[in-house]
């Protein structure tokens, strides 16, 4: 906002001027004439008042609300570009599933099916490789129990090599499945694309 010589935003004081010496350089009438309501104007006979009793009116307008975000069904290809980021229930991922579990683990700012993260990771800046470590995915590629292919998140790795991951959605272990939170350790590396960091 300027106030052209009223001092209301100026890095350096600024001695006041009059309104008349104002409307030289800014016209007190303005082309955009066109507003809901009428505007009260002052009398043309009257005097024009002191700089330090002109008051602005500013009008602000609404913003609509967002359009709410798809809720995409499973087993649906989905974009592969960033939504921003997520966290909590709405990390943008199906919940039950093992790309919901690991995105509340860490922030992913991609989409798709499990076994698209390994390809979606690295233009997103994410590195990657084929050695576990604490906090990093694990990527799995399609199986004939996982045909999405499967992440789980790296809770700790052992000096022996073998590494406990959190998971959700997996078959492979007594009470896991769909909406299910197991803790397994990991000791053999097939099966697995790699992990990201």
């Amino acid at each position: 906002m300027f106030a052209f010589g009223f001092g209301a935003v100026a890095s350096v004081p600024q001695r006041p001027i009059t309104a008349t010496a104002a409307a030289a350089v800014v016209p007190l009438s303005s082309s955009i004439q066109q507003l809901d309501e009428p505007m009260p104007h002052q009398a043309r006979d009257e005097p024009l008042p002191h700089p330090a009793h002109v008051a602005a009116m500013i009008y602000v307008l609404a913003t609509p609300e967002p359009a709410p975000t798809p809720r995409y069904a499973p087993f649906v290809a989905r974009p592969m570009a960033a939504i921003g980021p997520f966290s909590g229930a709405g990390n943008g991922f199906d919940y039950g599933y093992c790309t919901w579990w690991v995105a509340q683990k860490r922030h992913i700012p991609w989409r798709g099916n499990a076994v698209e993260w390994w390809w979606n990771a690295r233009p997103f800046g994410f590195a990657e490789g084929p050695t576990p470590r604490a906090g990093a995915i694990m990527v799995m590629g399609i199986s004939g129990t996982s045909p999405l292919g499967h992440v789980a998140y790296v809770e700790s790795v052992r000096p022996d090599g073998s590494f406990l991951v959190s998971e959700m959605n997996w078959w492979g272990v007594p009470g896991g499945g769909w909406n299910r939170v197991d803790y397994r350790t990991v000791t053999s590396m097939r099966g697995v694309l790699g992990f990201i960091y």
